[in-house]
């Protein structure tokens, strides 16, 4: 498991319970008892789990990972293509996340699971794609300072890598 990958489990968001919920034991730590309709601030670990038991629904500000905010990022960079518009730092590990859990739930008769894979893998590709092009002018310009806090964490990295990269090359040819 990648940093990255535990910073987001770590992270702690919203979720609201479905239904009355006894005190639960996830890997040896007991949370609860919680009340339907109630909201609480758990670790992404947490939620995980009751995701998969479907009791929680996440917080609408905080599922970022939601079709329908990939969806309006994805027209805004479209509308903005050499803009670099701000992603949650740790949207792409939730993304994975998501696709993850979807696809465990593969057995189900529902086609609408197969519908949101595919509909995530598009999104999360023209989004990389979107974005990929944009880092790079990004690292090329020298802008990273000022952009770093619009990126995800994995695009600081990236941006890290190809600004001493690209650095690195120009001092090789001009000297």
């Amino acid at each position: 498991m990648n940093r990255v990958e535990m910073d987001f489990l770590n992270e702690s968001r919203n979720c609201t319970f479905r239904e009355d919920t006894s005190q639960i034991d996830v890997a040896g730590t007991k949370f609860g008892p919680f009340k339907k309709g109630v909201t609480e601030h758990l670790p992404n670990w947490v939620i995980e789990n009751l995701l998969k038991h479907e009791l929680v629904d996440i917080e609408t500000k905080d599922h970022y990972e939601a079709s329908k905010r990939l969806r309006n990022l994805k027209d805004e960079a479209k509308k903005n293509p050499y803009k670099l518009q701000q992603f949650p730092p740790l949207l792409y590990t939730a993304i994975t996340r998501k696709s993850l859990r979807l696809q465990s739930d593969k057995t189900s008769i529902d086609p609408r699971t197969y519908e949101d894979i595919e509909n995530l893998r598009k999104m999360t590709y023209f989004l990389v794609e979107t974005r990929l092009s944009k880092i790079l002018r990004v690292a090329n310009s020298n802008a990273y300072q000022e952009t770093r806090k619009l990126m995800t964490q994995e695009e600081r990295w990236l941006c890290e890598e190809l600004v001493e990269l690209i650095s690195g090359w120009r001092q090789n040819i001009m000297d």
